[in-house]
């Protein structure tokens, strides 16, 4: 048995049982378009600092979608995983990535480090079309980029 709480700014949420984990999907189109949220919240929904975290991140932000673009194009670079037939610079790289998956943490850590106490981590999740078993995991930390990486 599902449960549903409609909430801004997620909309409409499930949770199967009494699961503190909440799901929907979520259009963003300044960071590429739809993804699938999911929210490690309370029992009655995500906590006031989630909603705050998510705001931040669905506010339209060219600043933001240049910052992901120019980290992301040094990660795949640092990695060499690009195969020889794609060019990743920061004007062809959204073209290069699918937005799959934003979590949104219930504290301040995330799977590569930490950001500010007393703030959510949320993780923005990518698909690139050399890899369908790994995301490009891009931290957003209280307004911020974080150290991108990649599970």
């Amino acid at each position: 048995m599902y449960r549903t709480i409609d909430l801004m700014p997620f909309g409409v949420l499930r949770a199967k049982g009494k699961s503190k984990v909440w799901q929907t999907s979520l259009s963003i189109p300044y960071l590429g378009g739809d993804f699938q949220l999911v929210i490690h919240g309370e029992v009655n929904g995500p906590s006031a600092s989630q909603r705050t975290a998510l705001t931040l991140l669905i506010e339209p932000s060219e600043t933001l979608r240049d910052e992901i673009a120019a980290k992301v194009v040094e990660f795949i670079h640092a990695c060499n995983i690009v195969p020889v037939e794609f060019r990743v610079d920061v004007v062809t790289v959204w073209s290069l990535l699918t937005p799959e998956l934003i979590e949104v943490h219930t504290s301040h850590e995330y799977a590569y480090g930490e950001g500010e106490l007393g703030t959510n981590a949320i993780s923005i999740g990518y698909l690139t079309p050399w890899t369908n078993e790994q995301l490009i995991q891009v931290p957003f930390l209280n307004g911020k980029i974080g150290v991108i990486y990649s599970e």
